[in-house]
């Protein structure tokens, strides 16, 4: 009888304690599940931009990031140059992956991704950033050609964009949506 006693007060606690942390989380408050995302990283006119996208946002929500959209191409010569120039400057690659899900989105004459890019500012030429709040909403769009100096890419303006627009420093006007 005091054994089953025991085990019926053992479980009753267990039971209580159990409610009263739940009842102490906040609803908001994100659950303690692991991430299961996997970075896009390469351009590929065979995936489904809309839910790799859709995918790095949930994933931004998770870890207060900001999502970059990187549109390109394998056969995009500044693109290859992009990715060089990351390789090249840890320091800015870290600073990236700080603070960005990254997302690579083919462009090019196999798939133009025009029915979800449709959601942002018009592409003007390739490579291009848009740079999305972790709720999807554009924050800017970048023609990265305005990253290079004298033919080349400036680590030190690509820095000074990412340091911009990460969520602790950068900002959100609509002046700012959609231009450069």
């Amino acid at each position: 009888m005091r054994l089953k006693f025991a085990i019926h007060f053992t479980f009753s606690a267990l039971a209580c304690l159990s409610l009263q942390a739940q009842a102490g989380r906040k609803p908001d408050a994100p659950a303690n599940t692991e991430s299961t995302y996997i970075p896009v990283h390469r351009f590929d006119p065979a995936r489904d931009a809309a839910t790799d996208i859709e995918q790095a946002i949930a994933e931004a929500q998770r870890n207060g990031k900001r999502v970059l959209i990187d549109l390109g191409g394998d056969w995009c010569h500044w693109c290859h140059a992009l990715i060089q120039l990351f390789q090249q400057h840890p320091d800015l690659l870290k600073l990236r992956e700080d603070n960005f899900i990254m997302v690579a989105v083919y462009y090019g004459s196999e798939n133009k991704n025009e029915r979800v890019l449709s959601h942002y500012a018009k592409v003007v030429g390739i490579p291009h950033f848009f740079v999305l709040e972790k709720d999807g909403t554009l924050l800017q769009s970048q023609r990265v050609v305005e990253f290079q100096t004298d033919g080349n890419y400036s680590p030190d303006r690509v820095k000074e964009f990412l340091i911009k627009w990460s969520p602790a420093t950068g900002y959100a006007t609509e002046a700012n949506s959609g231009k450069n």
